[in-house]
């Protein structure tokens, strides 16, 4: 009896364990994005800092065709960066290929006189994976909001995401490249 009880107590320890680790899978709990080399704070801290593919024009309207409603629709404005891992190919022309470690930052405001006054804004970030580990999602993580977590494979938020970003898959799902925003101006 003893040792039929110490076994149940074991199972269900391994099993409070087990649904521990995956407890912020649906849930909206922080849960910082990091590496071994930024253990302290988020991928995408200083991005301002990083190239801005909109440059002093910020994207507005439909461009692509996509936003419908999604990043508060047509009459927001959005300023996009990509880190250094991922500047040139940005830059570059077809095939675009980004490497693992590749983070884009999308800040939306909801319309112009948000962005002038750079008052209120939503955080939309696109982490590149490894090579394989999110196939669905053409190896892009997606995190929403400054505080989310990375969402990859079939979670809600990278099927939600990936829906649209496929559409850009010749472009390695990313829609703002600066060869896209040439064709802008």
């Amino acid at each position: 009896m003893k040792n039929k009880l110490l076994a149940l107590v074991a199972i269900i320890g391994i099993g409070v364990i087990g649904l521990q680790s995956f407890k912020n899978i649906d849930t909206d709990e922080y849960t910082p994005v990091t590496t071994e080399n930024n253990v302290a704070g988020n991928l995408w801290d200083g991005y301002t800092d990083w190239y801005k593919i909109t440059k002093d024009a910020p994207n507005t309207g439909d461009p692509t065709g996509f936003i419908e409603k999604r990043h508060d629709g047509k009459k927001a404005y959005r300023e996009i960066y990509i880190n250094d891992i991922g500047k040139a190919v940005n830059l570059g022309s077809a095939p675009y290929k980004y490497p693992e470690g590749t983070i884009v930052v999308k800040e939306t405001y909801k319309n112009k006189e948000a962005w002038e006054k750079k008052g209120k804004k939503v955080l939309t970030i696109m982490i590149k994976q490894a090579d394989g580990t999110s196939p669905e999602t053409g190896d892009w993580g997606y995190v929403m909001g400054a505080k989310g977590k990375l969402s990859t494979g079939t979670s809600k938020w990278a099927k939600f995401c990936s829906g649209c970003h496929v559409f850009a898959a010749s472009k390695d799902y990313v829609f703002m490249s600066s060869d896209f925003m040439k064709t802008l101006e």
